[in-house]
């Protein structure tokens, strides 16, 4: 055989892997290029549902499952804030405030000192350059302002804008010990986590702990060890109801481990350390750290004195944080916000999930969602109880990237992490025409990765899509990488 004779059969593969490479300017090209991708054998036992629509021609350009229900994971933060800004606007502050109940005789509050939470996740370092206490420090400023140095009574928490239920329907007591799983409350201090250091000393001894804040809120066991190398193995383990952390991590020596773990009663945590900081500023404070349910009466705030308000970050930066981050505490505040501050049902407890949910159904059926399509069990996506459909998250998307109010539809445009860039999606689409093209959500759980977002098509225009990938036994990065294919499918399709 020739030389030519040998090398046309490689010519041609190459000429059609080429081929197989360019963009498509075809609605029946690009669904069976997506198909290829989603009937690869690594997916035999996987369940996908997909939906792609041009919003700038409303073209439905690819269904598959699309009206089927999916575990969602962290998509479902797509709708808890897209729900929440639509009904409370991007300029939306929460106010936490503080009163005095009593008179102020000689510099002493003779009564007890109130803080009415409001629902506000952001109370501490996040938004204070890392300053977690700052908050606390401001506000024993504003009682020494207003003379008191002393506080005879008890330190009132009351966070009962939000339901007594603090965890989501359906979380797994696996995920109860980390951030990701942190107890919401009406009142809630340093996303209701601690933050805790590991430090290596010299092999064979325990490491050094350090913990922020330190006022002995939580307790911790050290059983951690130094290593003279190799890696560092996490240990971390707290009973469901108790402060009470058993650290056994193995760090090697000079090296350092982190983490953020969640403690058991948000407003406790709140108050206490409140508490420690204001005796640290020297205010003195006789009392103890109670909760308004356990006072024996209700506060008439508008008797009482108001001696510091603290105002959050608008929504719109809120909603940020929650999707490009996928910060999951501040999603459940999300949805539980739509139901103290929207929802006018009685049928429901006011500041519960399941009242957001009900009060963000007029959203969904505005943007022609079916509400009855959706199972909503929390707001982060963290329960596997969660039922969405792909048709329904466009939908959505659809509705935000069309809402009649500009501020809003930028708010929830901008929310989303940029691929190659930022949040979630910063390590994806690093190449490609999807680089800085995508906006997106992620999603994860076990069994459940999706995607869904928006693309600009190489025609320019915005399709927005889901991609939801359920059941897969497949490595995680595997299902990764079909979506990166589909997506950047997209950004290269040449049709409308």
């Amino acid at each position: 055989m020739s030389v030519r004779h040998r090398l046309l059969p490689l010519l041609l593969a190459l000429f059609a892997v080429a081929a197989g490479a360019q963009p498509t300017s075809t609605q029946a090209g690009l669904a069976e290029r997506i198909d290829e991708v989603l009937d690869a054998r690594a997916f035999d036992d996987a369940y996908w549902g997909a939906y792609v629509v041009n919003l700038d021609t409303g073209t439905e350009l690819y269904d598959r499952n699309a009206a089927r229900r999916f575990i969602p994971a962290s998509n479902m933060k797509i709708l808890s804030t897209a729900a929440a800004v639509d009904a409370l606007g991007p300029g939306f502050r929460y106010r936490t405030r503080l009163y005095a109940d009593g008179e102020v005789q000689n510099g002493t509050l003779l009564g007890s000192l109130i803080v009415r939470g409001a629902g506000d996740p952001t109370i501490g370092g996040r938004y204070a350059d890392g300053d977690m206490l700052r908050v606390f420090r401001q506000w024993a400023d504003s009682l020494r302002a207003a003379g008191i140095r002393r506080i005879q009574g008890d330190v009132i928490g009351d966070d009962d804008v939000f339901d007594n239920v603090h965890l989501g329907q359906g979380w797994q007591w696996d995920d109860l010990k980390w951030y990701y799983g942190a107890e919401v409350s009406g009142l809630q201090f340093n996303e209701g986590t601690v933050h805790v250091e590991v430090h290596g000393t010299s092999p064979g001894s325990p490491a050094r702990i350090e913990v922020e804040p330190d006022y002995g809120y939580a307790r911790f066991v050290n059983r951690s060890t130094t290593t003279s190398g190799g890696g560092i193995r996490e240990g971390y383990d707290r009973a469901l109801s108790e402060n009470v952390f058993t650290v056994s991590a193995s760090v090697p020596a000079g090296r350092t481990e982190t983490e953020d773990l969640s403690i058991v009663n948000p407003t406790d945590y709140f108050v206490s350390t409140m508490i420690g900081v204001f005796e640290d500023q020297g205010i003195e404070v006789v009392g103890a750290a109670v909760d308004v349910d356990e006072w024996g009466r209700r506060p008439r705030y508008e008797l009482l004195t108001r001696v510091a308000t603290t105002t959050s970050p608008p929504l719109s930066e809120i909603i940020k944080e929650t999707n490009e981050s996928s910060n999951n505490l501040y999603a459940e505040h999300l949805l539980r916000t739509l139901g103290a501050y929207v929802y006018r049902g009685a049928d429901l407890p006011t500041g519960s999930a399941f009242a957001g949910f009900e009060a963000s159904k007029p959203f969904l059926e505005r943007v022609g969602v079916d509400p009855e399509s959706f199972r909503v069990a929390d707001g982060s996506g963290l329960s596997a109880l969660n039922r969405l459909t792909p048709v329904g998250l466009v939908g959505v998307l659809r509705g935000m990237y069309q809402h009649p109010d500009r501020a809003t539809r930028e708010a929830f445009w901008n929310s989303l992490a940029v691929g190659g860039y930022t949040g979630t999606i910063r390590s994806r689409y690093r190449s490609g025409d999807a680089r800085g093209n995508v906006r997106a959500k992620t999603g994860y759980i076990s069994g459940a990765r999706t995607l869904s977002g928006y693309v600009r098509s190489a025609s320019g225009d915005i399709l927005a899509f889901s991609l939801l990938c359920n059941n897969y036994t497949v490595s995680t990065s595997r299902v990764n990488s079909a979506q990166d294919q589909i997506v950047e499918l997209l950004a290269d399709y040449e049709g409308r």
